[in-house]
């Protein structure tokens, strides 16, 4: 985010009621530390405005992502930017219109795109919203089908959504539901599997494709665990977390 920004940002939190804070913590598949997410909500409403910092493993923060307050919370657009890369993501919907501005690295040029809006489209996190739209339909056993945008791409591409198992996680009962793309495109990013507690619904376990690239220039495979519910945490903290410059370097992979 640019300096205007990030002071804008700030401004606009400053004076508001504490937000919700959770973490997640992201391992290869196996086992090696990749990255921690730190994650401030305005509130609990689905399309609240949001915020993730991603941390090294050591602690300092390498990149982040804003996500404006929406009411289509499984259709919005986001700002990611990461130190390491110089990877600028941003990706703003406009009506029925998506607009893409996406530079994968420093050395490499901005592309732009703008694309029509499908009905049902789901963008980046918005997989988290649309299990829970969808809820009742998936315990049912229906497969949901949606547009998914790949911004480095500039194109959606279709998903479908399915409860694939119900399982207990760390003690908790829970549903599995398997996210895939249709085979023909299976290269573009593999299947993910999200787990989901019965109980509140939240996100307990992200295993896919991670959006943040490691240092050999890949999108490595990530699991995400968020052991524990969100918290109210004072509006000083993210302020603090949230001025941190981002670092250029930080390992993100096994060696």
């Amino acid at each position: 985010m640019p300096t205007a920004g990030l002071l804008l940002s700030l401004a606009t939190v400053a004076s508001a009621a504490p937000l919700l804070y959770s973490e997640g913590v992201a391992t290869l598949s196996d086992g090696t530390p990749a990255y921690r997410e730190l994650h401030w909500r305005r509130e609990a409403s689905e399309g609240a405005a949001h915020w993730v910092q991603y941390l090294c493993p050591d602690g300092r923060p390498f990149a982040r992502k804003t996500l404006p307050g929406t009411a289509v919370a499984q259709a919005r657009g986001y700002q990611l930017l990461d130190g390491r890369s110089g990877q600028d993501a941003r990706v703003a919907v406009e009506g029925s219109q998506v607009s893409i501005d996406w530079k994968e690295s420093a050395g490499q040029p901005e592309r732009q795109a703008r694309l029509a809006l499908p009905a049902g489209a789901v963008i980046d996190t918005g997989f988290d919203a649309a299990v829970r739209a969808h809820w009742q339909g998936l315990m049912q056993g229906q497969e949901v089908r949606l547009p998914f945008l790949v911004p480095a791409r500039q194109r959606f591409y279709p998903v479908s959504m399915r409860r694939s198992a119900a399982v207990r996680w760390q003690g908790v009962p829970a549903q599995a539901i398997e996210v895939r793309l249709d085979t023909w495109y299976g290269a573009v990013a593999p299947r993910l599997l999200l787990v989901y507690a019965d109980a509140d619904r939240r996100l307990l376990e992200f295993r896919g494709t991670s959006n943040l690239r490691d240092a050999g220039g890949s999108y490595p495979t990530v699991i995400v665990r968020f052991a524990a519910p969100a918290r109210p945490q004072p509006v000083a903290q993210w302020q603090q977390a949230w001025a941190q410059p981002l670092v250029a370097s930080c390992t993100v992979t096994a060696r």
